[in-house]
């Protein structure tokens, strides 16, 4: 699998909403360490092997984001909530 096919479907993390761009990172900065852990998780399974500074800096370094102000539901079904 390629980068290229990485960035085609990449995963939606809902995080606690901010007013401005500097509080969206400010609440990702807080919890960006688990999203690293999961997508770390998802390509190679040896958490020894996986850097051991997991803070925002880190994140920003390893992996492209940006944010969305809404987002809608379409479906019928309740919203699957899982929990990392």
């Amino acid at each position: 699998m390629s980068l290229k096919d990485l960035q085609r479907d990449t995963t939606v993390y809902l995080i606690r909403e901010g007013e401005t761009d500097d509080e969206v990172r400010e609440n990702l900065s807080k919890v960006c360490g688990r999203i690293f852990e999961e997508q770390l998780d998802g390509w190679y399974r040896v958490p020894s092997s996986w850097p051991t500074q997991r803070d925002m800096e880190t994140f920003e370094r390893w992996f492209e984001w940006e944010s969305h102000s809404i987002v809608e539901d379409l479906c019928s079904a309740p919203i699957r909530r899982e929990r990392f």
